[in-house]
């Protein structure tokens, strides 16, 4: 598991972190992240995208990783390549793996450190859509990552809170390891 080192992470201003999973297979990255977590074997960390172009508000235009609607300024994204085809009650073929979670909360904890984030302002882009109002809605539902295990109870925004809450959990006790 190699995580970006300081070198790999530019200096810049940087105040959230958001948490997406691809909707693909183990393989497939897209350049609207940052970073993708790809493997069906051992995870790795793979650049999809310069972090530069989101350290400004990007209203302003110009290219940059758009993996948060509305909240792409100051941001990072990090995507698992899982679940092509999920539901929230079957992940299909391409579940997301412990492994790849545990990437994730690595390498957000890492830019964590790197940018002086408080592992609050890790968030997923589920959360983000219950806070902006678009969870749910619509064929272009963004559920990215309510829930880390299917389950045959609708899905709810309590689920999306609980599951970012239990990833920030782990992202602050690896912060708290690297202090």
């Amino acid at each position: 598991m190699r995580l970006p080192n300081a070198a790999e992470l530019p200096p810049g201003d940087v105040r959230a972190v958001y948490l997406h999973w691809t909707g693909g297979d183990y393989e497939e990255t897209f350049a609207a992240y940052h970073f993708c977590i790809a493997g069906g074997g051992e995870p790795r960390v793979v650049a999809t995208h310069d972090v530069r172009a989101n350290m400004r508000d990007v209203r302003a235009g110009g290219a940059y990783a758009a993996h948060t609607q509305g909240r792409n300024s100051f941001a990072i994204g990090v995507a698992i390549c899982a679940m092509r085809g999920a539901e929230p009650h079957d992940f299909g073929a391409w579940p997301l793996r412990a492994e790849q979670i545990d990437l994730a909360c690595a390498l957000a904890a890492r830019l964590c450190d790197r940018y002086g984030i408080a592992p609050d302002a890790v968030r997923t882009h589920a959360e983000a859509a219950i806070e902006d109002g678009y969870f749910g809605r619509g064929h272009d539902e963004r559920w990215d990552v309510a829930r880390l295990e299917p389950a045959a109870a609708p899905l709810a925004p309590a689920d999306a809170v609980a599951t970012g809450a239990e990833l920030r959990r782990r992202v602050s006790e690896q912060v708290r390891a690297r202090a």
